[in-house]
C-alpha cells in the first residue's frame, strides 16, 4: 500500500519548479486497472514497481526553445538601390538606341558606318512598312484589275490608300543610303524584303492602279448616266400620244446607245455598256414598232410642223399686207400638202396627219378671208379716192349752179364704198379718216338745202 501511495502521490503533484513553467508540458496517462482473477502478490508487487518506473520516466520535463523574433534591416533599402541601378543601366542603353533610330540623316549616317546594328529597330519598322505596302497594293490590284462588281472597286481604292500610306512612310533619304543600313544584317537571319528597287516598283504599281480606279470612276459615271437616260427615253416614248414626241424619244433612246459605245472597253463599266448597248438597241427596234420603222412619215410630219409653225409666227400681230397673207397661205399649204402625202399604212403616222390636217385647213382658211379682206379693202380704198377725186373736180366754182342732190348722191355713194372696208386691214384707219371728210362734206350740202 505505501508504494500505491507513493505512486497517486506522484501522480497528483508535479514536481518543483514545474507547476510555473508555462513551457513544461505535462503528459498523463493512465493506465487501465486489472483486476487479478486471484490474489498473487509477488507479481502483483512486480507491476507497481514498473508502474512506478515508467511514470517517473514520463514525467521528465520537456525541454522548450525560445525562438528569437527577427530583427529589422536594411533590405528593403538595399532592393530600391538595386531598382534605380537597374533602370540606370537598362535607360541609358535604350535612350541610345532610341536617339540613334531618329529619322535624322545627320544622326544615322555616322551609326550606320561604325555600328550599322543599333539602326536594327527602325530598319525593321521601315522593311514592316514595305512588306505592309507591298501586300495592300497587291490585293488592291487584284480586286482593281479584275473587278466582278462596284462594290470590288471601293474595296480595292482602300487597300490602294492604305498601301500608299505605307509605302509613304518610307523616307527618300532611306533609300538612298539603304546600302550603309543594310550592311551586316542579313546574316542574322532575319527575312529583310526591302530593296530600292522594290519599293520602286510598288509606287508604280500603285501609281498605275490610281489612274484605272480614276478611269473606272468616269466611266461608271457614264454608265449610269446613259442607263438613266435610256429609261427616261423609254418612258417619253411610252407616254408619248404625238408622232413627233416618239421620234424625240427615239432620238434621245440612240443617243444615249451612241454614248454607251463611248465608253471605254477595257472597263468594267464598259463591259457591260457592250451589253447594254445590244439590249437597248433590241428594245429600241421592238418597242418603237412602225414609229422607229417609218422614219420618212415622221420626217413629213416634222417637216409640216415646221411649215406650221413658221406660217403661225408670220401672221402674228396683224393687219399684215396682202402680199404677207398670200406668203402665210402658202406655208400653209405646203405643211397641209406633207401631211397629205403620209401613207394610209402607216397607222399611227397616217392619225396624226389627220389630226394636223383639220387644224392646218382651218388656219389656211382664215388667212385666206384675210388675205381677202385685204385685198377688197384696198380696192374699195382706192376706187373710193378716184370716186372723191372725179366728184371734187366736177364740182362747179359757183354754189348756185351746185346740183346738190347729184353730189348728195355721190358723196353717198362714196361713203358707202368706204363703209365696206372691214377691220383688221392694212387700210381701215386711212378708209375711216376719208369718210370722216365724206360725212362732213354730206352735212354741209343737207343743210345747205
Amino acid at each position: 500500500m505505501g508504494i500505491l501511495n507513493s505512486m497517486f502521490a506522484k501522480w497528483k503533484t508535479p514536481q518543483q519548479g514545474m507547476g510555473n513553467d508555462p513551457n513544461v508540458q505535462t503528459i498523463q496517462t493512465s493506465s487501465p486497472a486489472q483486476t487479478p482473477s486471484s490474489p498473487q502478490p509477488n507479481s502483483a508487487m512486480q507491476r507497481y514497481t514498473e508502474l512506478e518506473a515508467e511514470l517517473t520516466r514520463s514525467h521528465q520535463p520537456l525541454q522548450t526553445k525560445t525562438i528569437d523574433n527577427p530583427q529589422k534591416s536594411g533590405g528593403f533599402k538595399e532592393f530600391g538601390q538595386r531598382l534605380i541601378w537597374i533602370g540606370v543601366l537598362v535607360g541609358i542603353p535604350v535612350g541610345i538606341i532610341y536617339v540613334v533610330n531618329l529619322p535624322y540623316p545627320m544622326i544615322r549616317q555616322p551609326v550606320a558606318k561604325v555600328a550599322p546594328l543599333l539602326l536594327l529597330p527602325s530598319n525593321m519598322a521601315i522593311d514592316t512598312n514595305f512588306k505592309q505596302g507591298q501586300s495592300s497594293v497587291e490585293q488592291a490590284r487584284q480586286l482593281i484589275e479584275v473587278p466582278t462588281s462596284p462594290a470590288d472597286l471601293d474595296r480595292g481604292e482602300i487597300k490602294l490608300k492604305e498601301g500608299k500610306t505605307a509605302l509613304d512612310a518610307i523616307p527618300l533619304w532611306y533609300i538612298a543610303d539603304w546600302a550603309d543600313y543594310s550592311r551586316g544584317y542579313y546574316g542574322w537571319g532575319y527575312d529583310w524584303r526591302f530593296t530600292p528597287a522594290g519599293l520602286q516598283a510598288a509606287r508604280i504599281k500603285a501609281g498605275q492602279l490610281e489612274a484605272k480606279v480614276f478611269q473606272e470612276k468616269n466611266a461608271q459615271i457614264a454608265l449610269t448616266g446613259a442607263e438613266q437616260e435610256i429609261t427616261m427615253a423609254k418612258t417619253v416614248f411610252q407616254q408619248a400620244a404625238k408622232p413627233t414626241d416618239k421620234k424625240i424619244a427615239i432620238q434621245n433612246w440612240q443617243a444615249a446607245i451612241d454614248r454607251l459605245a463611248q465608253i471605254p472597253p477595257q472597263t468594267m463599266a464598259g463591259r457591260r455598256a457592250q451589253q447594254l448597248i445590244g439590249t437597248s438597241t433590241r428594245d429600241l427596234k421592238e418597242v418603237g414598232g412602225l414609229a422607229a420603222g417609218n422614219e420618212q412619215s415622221l420626217s413629213l410630219i416634222s417637216a409640216a410642223e415646221g411649215f406650221a409653225k413658221k406660217a403661225a409666227e408670220s401672221g402674228r400681230n396683224p393687219p399684215h399686207p396682202s402680199a404677207r397673207w398670200a406668203e402665210i397661205a402658202t406655208m400653209w399649204q405646203e405643211a397641209i400638202k406633207r401631211l397629205e402625202s403620209i401613207p394610209a399604212s402607216d397607222v399611227q403616222g397616217y392619225a396624226e396627219a389627220q389630226r394636223q390636217l383639220a387644224e392646218y385647213r382651218s388656219s389656211l382658211s382664215e388667212v385666206r378671208v384675210r388675205l381677202q379682206n385685204e385685198q377688197e379693202a384696198v380696192r374699195a380704198l382706192d376706187q373710193a379716192n378716184r370716186n372723191l377725186a372725179t366728184l371734187w373736180a366736177s364740182l362747179p366754182k359757183d354754189g348756185k349752179e351746185l346740183n346738190r342732190n347729184q353730189a348728195i348722191g355721190n358723196f353717198s355713194a362714196v361713203n358707202n364704198e368706204l363703209e365696206k372696208i372691214k377691220n383688221g386691214t392694212t387700210v381701215y384707219l386711212q378708209a375711216k379718216k376719208v369718210q370722216l371728210e365724206v360725212q362732213d362734206q354730206l352735212r354741209l350740202l343737207q343743210q345747205a338745202k
